[in-house]
């Protein structure tokens, strides 16, 4: 399973109902394809770069924005689950940018089978390089 980060900008105008109702939708979904949620992270409502057109106007008839509510999910899941999500959310009124990132920590390198991708073994096949010149 991949490590994903889904970084979604949502309509700063929508309910917090709508907004729980989404992100419960995006974890039954990795977690009915055997999955892991490992997080939500909320990050506010925040002025955008440039005003962002949304596909379909609000109540209000507003279509453009210039701010926006921006948050996190973090979960394990097969990349195919991420395909599926990421077409759940592009259908979603309420979304009105969305990307997903691979992320990478330090477990990411740990990596016994290709040696020549993993730092922290070839710190120490440096190590013992230059032990066995001495």
């Amino acid at each position: 399973m991949v490590y994903y980060e889904c970084v979604l900008t949502a309509k700063n105008t929508t309910s917090f109902s709508a907004l729980t109702n989404l992100v419960k939708e995006v974890a039954l979904k990795v977690v009915e394809s055997g999955g892991i949620v490992r997080g939500v992270e909320n990050h506010g409502i925040r002025t955008l770069p440039h005003r962002f057109k949304a596909k379909h106007p609000d109540r209000e008839g507003n279509r453009y924005f210039e701010k926006g509510r921006f948050f996190s999910i973090y979960y394990d899941c097969n990349p195919k689950t991420m395909l599926s999500i990421e077409s759940v959310l592009s259908k979603k009124e309420e979304v009105l940018r969305q990307t997903h990132l691979k992320v990478r920590n330090k477990l990411w390198y740990v990596n016994i089978d290709k040696e020549e991708k993993n730092p922290y073994i070839q710190r120490v096949l440096a190590m013992e390089k230059a032990e066995t010149q001495k």
